[in-house]
């Protein structure tokens, strides 16, 4: 299968603290985390490309804007069970993948660095497992 992958990468800082880390609850910190995507099209456009560079980006920026300066902890999605990485991987899956499926693209993955060293990703099946 062919399939052409758009890249999209943005930051936030927001506070969290995880619930149970080693036993007991976390102290509120703020870290800047960056959060990457992965579209796939499977086709190019009349234009000559897969899918608008700054659309992609533009989507997932105004996802990120919304948690800039936010306490992960007090969340609805993200902040239940706890305000790990993985959950916010999740929520914006969950924000972006209508979106990007109404550009004609498919969202393949959500990468987050809480911080600069640690990464998580989230890869979605063509099912989607649920994710929206």
């Amino acid at each position: 299968m062919t399939r052409w992958i758009v890249h999209a990468r943005a930051a936030f800082t927001a506070t969290h603290a995880l619930q149970r880390y080693n036993g007991r609850a976390e102290a509120p910190h703020s870290h800047r985390w960056e959060v990457a995507v992965r579209v796939g099209a499977r086709t190019l456009g009349e234009e000559g490309y897969a899918l608008d560079f700054h659309a992609v980006r533009r989507t997932l920026e105004a996802a990120v804007a919304a948690l800039d300066g936010s306490d992960l902890t007090a969340h609805p999605s993200i902040g239940t069970p706890t305000p790990s990485a993985e959950n916010v991987a999740l929520h914006i899956a969950r924000e972006l993948g209508p979106r990007y499926g109404s550009m004609g693209g498919t969202l393949l993955s959500v990468s987050v660095w809480e911080g600069p060293e640690n990464r998580v990703d989230l890869l979605l099946d063509d099912d989607r497992d649920g994710v929206w």
